[in-house]
């Protein structure tokens, strides 16, 4: 089995170190070395190639073509650069859900959130499930999705009250709208790196308090959703108001502790080096990753029982490596597609009929979650959309709106893609561990959802934008 992945660990490995010295070294040589490297991720994978990295592939290998017979050599080693950054930010900032999966503590917060009561179900799942992806990303809804369809059944066949399907249809839709919005302001989302290494103009801190505002607006609007879908339908959970779930405190400490560890460790990188949150986390969540996996070694209830910190970690970088090889292969993949794919478009032609139609900065800005949610419609994943319409916006003699307000709305069309469209990353993930179908989790139980939001973000452009 080590043999097996031992080649993908090592290309990893070496790519992460390539632009960690790229980026906070500043050498030209690592630019060289990355683009190499990221290359040999696909020789790497392709016994474990599925489908999707076939047609990513041939994908990339077309659209090259088409732009090494432009002429354009300099926009292919720019996307590449683009495709390595991407790669070895998911890997190094996911890192920290290897540590976060294999904690106790993270797992006790997780019964805990989906055993409240009916008033505070919603609030649990949708505030845990977002603050738990700062940390898990998609580990997140790995952990609470099972812990909510085995809930839900289980409360079911105690008789009495709704059926499995309902309890699900409104546990996992609350954990769903509340784990979505956490992509538009969280550091650790791969939303920020691409957004803010595209647009440098955008103020950090504006954009992501706008992106916690959101938040916070869209997950209130999903409870009014869901009071009124499930108007009058009682539901009998595992506790009662007199009789609720007691709070793990000590859990919850140690949560807090790493939370904070986290945040300080990146603020205090960024101040000191002058890098975005971003790219300091990326030299922060591995470190972190690494002392969690000793402080749990250290920490257990039987200290000896399970393997030694050491066999842990050997685990994450060489053993179980194949699925971070090919998030970070798709994901960089998809963003050296949409960069290419701009430096091929007709800008010019785009520029002209854009200022010819006087087009309004908040029409813009609300197009642009269109756009997003209908790539999920066509299986275009919302990295490859997201990155090539920043590239088209950039390359505008002049951008329509501000760049603040550019990186908000596609924040917003990534973050509503995850509701709306059935090829969306969390939603593909919650179907294949529910079986239950993408459409049924989009369309059925959250188009209203989606649609409301999407309205809200219209009236927010609006409003920010003005005329």
């Amino acid at each position: 089995m080590l043999r097996l992945t031992l080649f993908p660990a090592i290309v990893l490995i070496l790519l992460s170190l390539s632009e960690l010295y790229r980026l906070y070294l500043g050498d030209g040589s690592g630019s060289v070395l990355s683009r190499m490297i990221f290359l040999l991720l696909c020789p790497a994978l392709i016994p474990h190639f599925t489908l999707r990295e076939w047609a990513m592939t041939a994908l990339a290998v077309i659209l090259s073509l088409g732009l090494w017979l432009k002429g354009d050599a300099s926009a292919m080693l720019y996307a590449l650069d683009r495709a390595a950054f991407f790669g070895a930010f998911i890997y190094l900032v996911t890192l920290l859900k290897e540590a976060a999966q294999r904690s106790r503590s993270v797992l006790d917060l997780g019964v805990y959130m989906t055993r409240q009561p009916q008033g505070r179900r919603y609030y649990s799942l949708a505030l845990g499930g977002h603050a738990m992806g700062v940390l898990l990303n998609f580990g997140a809804i790995s952990l609470l999705t099972p812990l909510i369809q085995r809930g839900a059944r289980a409360m079911a066949r105690s008789g009495g009250g709704p059926s499995a399907e309902q309890l699900e249809q409104q546990q996992i839709s609350a954990l769903l709208r509340g784990f979505s919005w956490m992509i538009m302001w969280a550091p650790t989302a791969l939303t920020q790196a691409v957004l803010f290494t595209a647009f440098p103009g955008a103020n950090t801190g504006l954009v992501i308090l706008l992106g916690i505002g959101a938040s916070i607006v869209m997950v209130l609007l999903g409870r009014v959703v869901d009071r009124v879908t499930w108007q009058g339908l009682r539901v009998q959970g595992t506790g009662t108001r007199s009789d609720p779930p007691h709070l793990p405190r000590r859990s919850a400490r140690r949560f807090a502790l790493i939370c904070l560890v986290l945040i300080s460790a990146t603020l205090a990188v960024a101040m000191l080096t002058g890098m975005r949150a971003a790219v300091a986390l990326m030299l922060v969540a591995p470190l972190v990753m690494i002392a969690w996996i000793y402080a749990q070694s250290l920490t257990a209830d039987k200290p000896g029982d399970g393997p030694s910190a050491g066999q842990t970690l050997i685990d994450i970088f060489f053993r179980t490596v194949r699925d971070p090889a090919r998030s970070a292969f798709i994901l960089g993949t998809a963003g050296y597609i949409g960069e290419v794919a701009a430096a091929i478009a007709p800008i010019d032609l785009f520029a002209h009929q854009l200022e010819a139609w006087a087009v309004p900065g908040w029409i813009v800005l609300a197009t642009l979650p269109v756009l997003i949610t209908l790539g999920g419609q066509l299986a275009l994943s919302p990295i490859m959309v997201v990155v090539f319409l920043s590239a088209v916006i950039n390359a505008l003699p002049v951008l329509p709106a501000d760049p603040n307000l550019i990186v908000f709305a596609l924040g917003a069309g990534w973050a509503l893609s995850m509701s709306a469209s059935p090829n969306a990353s969390a939603t593909l993930l919650i179907a294949s561990i529910t079986r239950i179908a993408p459409t049924t989790l989009t369309w059925r139980w959250n188009g209203v959802y989606a649609l409301l939001s999407f309205l809200l973000f219209v009236l927010a452009f609006r409003l920010l934008a003005g005329p």
